[in-house]
């Protein structure tokens, strides 16, 4: 039976080790990771089946509404076996009282339209690493092999970048560039790396040029995935072709470990084409959105 659970009745030990034991397990469903990017939250759990759907909501002009919380990917439900069955079950059950649903659902569950609920494919790219650095590169795009022959060299690739000169070259770089980040979300994301830092699962790289950060990558590392969660990348960066070699440091980094580098990835050509060039293959996650204020408010989205 599917219980919904306010959030000072979840039990966060137990609601870790029903995450670990799923098929599909992502990071972004850690108890701690949701208590930092969407404080409050609440959740679904059937304990029969070992199955979890995290709950993300917030308050807006007296409606609760479920959202994603800006980084994480994908939610959903989380069970050691996921059919199409529980995934609906589990959709069906979210509470009354959230009137708004726009989450985006993890690339196991492939749900149906439930009355008028819209079902947005979206586009992830991943790249299995079982094979040494050799191989890998050997299957990277012309146009890639060339841009690492230019540019900064790996020797300029450093670490120990702390969490707020990341968020501050990301936000007025890629944040920027692609229409600004959420209101308020920088300093949650912010927290949420600091603490993967801190844990060890987190990695911060970046280049200077000299003494300025030009370009970083933040990706975390758990449960044999690892996540290239956020990049940024100003005009000096892009001149030295920077994200070529982080990304390629990245991935000969995790070399031979059989890890899943999971690009978390876009529907934007562009982007599609920079993880394809590396090797990374197209996987599809669903945004699910569900809305059912009453007319005429239905169209006042929160």
């Amino acid at each position: 039976m599917i219980r919904h659970l306010r959030h000072n009745e979840i039990d966060k030990g137990a609601w870790d080790a029903l995450l670990a034991r799923s098929g599909h397990a992502r990071w972004y469903a850690r108890s701690r990771v949701l208590d930092l990017a969407a404080p409050g939250w609440e959740a679904l759990v059937d304990t029969d089946a070992g199955a979890i759907m995290p709950l993300t909501w917030r308050r807006k002009w007296c409606v609760d509404y479920l959202f994603n919380p800006y980084g994480l990917q994908q939610l959903g439900v989380f069970a050691p076996v996921l059919d199409a069955a529980l995934s609906e079950a589990f959709l069906a059950a979210i509470p009354g009282r959230f009137r708004y649903v726009d989450i985006w659902l993890n690339e196991a569950m492939a749900p149906s339209a439930q009355r008028g609920a819209q079902l947005m494919p979206q586009r992830n790219q991943v790249l299995r690493a079982p094979a040494d650095a050799i191989a890998l590169r050997a299957a990277y795009a012309e146009g890639h092999r060339r841009n690492l022959r230019k540019g900064s060299p790996p020797a300029m690739i450093t670490g120990g970048i702390d969490p707020a000169g990341f968020i501050d070259l990301f936000e007025r770089t890629t944040g920027k560039r692609y229409g600004g980040s959420p209101p308020g979300s920088l300093p949650r994301l912010q927290a949420v790396i600091a603490d993967a830092l801190a844990e060890g699962t987190g990695n911060i790289t970046g280049v200077h040029d000299g003494t300025t950060l030009v370009a970083a990558i933040c990706t975390i590392t758990w449960g044999g995935r690892s996540i290239l969660l956020k990049s940024a990348n100003d005009e000096r960066g892009q001149a030295m072709h920077a994200m070529f070699h982080l990304v390629d440091h990245w991935i000969a980094t995790h070399a031979g470990t059989g890890v899943v580098l999971d690009f978390a990835g876009s529907n934007t050509p562009g982007v599609a084409r920079f993880n394809a060039g590396f090797g990374a293959t197209a996987t599809t996650y669903i945004r699910f959105r569900w809305n059912r204020l009453p007319w005429p408010f239905r169209y006042m989205r929160p």
